[in-house]
């Protein structure tokens, strides 16, 4: 007679019997056994990323998705988790990449060139993502590991673009221009999460501008980036403002570049803070996401001045162009100085969004987006309300309604 444990051994209770379960399909969902009698049940595993191993969470929402589908096994449903990891983009390059870099293999990815860093990713997913794939198999994951999916593989890949295209035809995707955190090192665009805030000891340059229909008018306005006034496109007050009411609708004089002191509109946006700084705001739509807005709701158009590279292009002016955008920075505040803009400069402590893959500071930049038309407020809460949408808990179909 085999004797009993005082203990329970995890190790060799919990590999005996998943074992058993695989072994014997227990998990392996089969639609030629779905009738009336026996409905489908699946879920979609959330993928976990390929950029490290399963942390708390992972386990607290697999085990909850776990319960539901031993659940409906018992209930003699047909039951189908299909189990996946995911690529993660542009996080999973950026782990590769510090890698590479910390061995000595590279200083840039493109030391590299593009097929020998995506070697590196490949070999990175096939080691990590293995890993997961036995940690959610410790935990006991009843998924269906015959249909282990991953979302660069070739078919999954061309599903996707089916659908796009579909969406595309259908007029419920479109394109344009929104801001995007730019690494002008790293050349790519960052996720909000790949932004890390440091606080840094700045200048702030104060300059007058000349009001075209009032020319012994002067506003001054508060900068921490002459080097982008080249890119200015109007002037924003707030019309409730005593100081500058009347000015709206009016021409203000944009000192750089010298050779070209357009003239810019002096521009309505009850967003502006009337007590913060001067009360006057310059605005660069191309270069920063509060005039970026402004802009969009002025009808005021974007002049590019930074290009990729952080180095100013030829339409930052004769002086700055070619420069380095700190280097520009100097030179601008000098210029302003030079021709009797500027008035005055204080220290000036603010926070500044550095890229987590170069630690360099970012770049507000403008790109070309995709963006999804979505249902209207009374389609997506009538989905809901008619019951072609359920929450489980039910509860949550309140809480649904109400941030609806």
């Amino acid at each position: 007679m085999t004797e009993i444990s005082k203990a329970y051994e995890p190790q060799a209770v919990e590999t005996k019997w998943y074992s058993f379960w695989q072994e014997n399909d227990c998990f392996t969902a089969d639609p030629g056994r779905v009738s009336d009698s026996r409905t489908a049940y699946s879920i979609v595993i959330p993928p976990p990323n390929v950029t490290g191993v399963l942390h708390m969470g992972h386990v607290l929402n697999n085990t909850i998705q776990d319960i539901l589908a031993r659940k409906a096994r018992m209930d003699g449903k047909e039951v189908l988790w299909l189990p996946g990891t995911d690529h993660a983009g542009i996080a999973t390059q950026s782990v590769v990449e510090r890698k590479l870099i910390k061995e000595g293999a590279m200083r840039h990815r493109d030391d590299l060139g593009r097929e020998k860093l995506l070697e590196h990713i490949w070999e990175w997913k096939e080691k990590h993502g293995g890993i997961i794939i036995e940690q959610l198999k410790k935990l006991g994951a009843s998924c269906d590991w015959s249909r282990l999916r991953f979302t660069m593989d070739e078919d999954y890949t061309r599903c996707v673009q089916r659908i796009f295209v579909d969406l595309y035809e259908k007029g419920l995707i479109y394109r344009g221009k929104r801001m995007v955190n730019w690494c002008p090192k790293s050349l790519t665009a960052l996720s909000d999460e790949e932004v890390i805030m440091k606080e840094q000891n700045s200048q702030l340059y104060y300059f007058k501008v000349q009001v075209v229909e009032e020319p012994d008018t002067w506003l001054e306005i508060a900068t921490t980036r002459p080097e982008t006034i080249p890119g200015d496109t109007a002037f924003a007050v707030n019309p409730k403002d005593p100081r500058y009411g009347h000015l709206v609708g009016k021409h203000a004089i944009r000192p750089l570049p010298v050779e070209n002191q357009a003239h810019l509109p002096i521009v309505a946006d009850e967003h502006i803070d009337i007590e913060f700084g001067t009360g006057v705001l310059k605005v660069t739509p191309a270069h920063d996401k509060v005039d970026f807005e402004i802009g969009q709701r002025n009808g005021v158009e974007a002049i590019e001045v930074i290009a990729a590279n952080g180095k100013m292009n030829d339409l930052a002016g004769e002086e700055l162009a070619g420069m380095d955008r700190f280097e520009a920075r100097k030179a601008a505040a000098a210029r302003l100085e030079g021709i009797g803009s500027l008035t005055r400069t204080e220290d000036y402590k603010n926070n500044v969004g550095f890229s987590e893959r170069a630690d360099v500071p970012i770049e507000p930049r403008l790109s070309e987006q995709w963006f999804l038309k979505y249902p209207s407020q009374d389609e997506a809460r009538g989905c809901v309300a008619n019951g072609s949408m359920k929450f489980y808990p039910e509860r949550w179909s309140k809480t649904y309604d109400y941030w609806m």
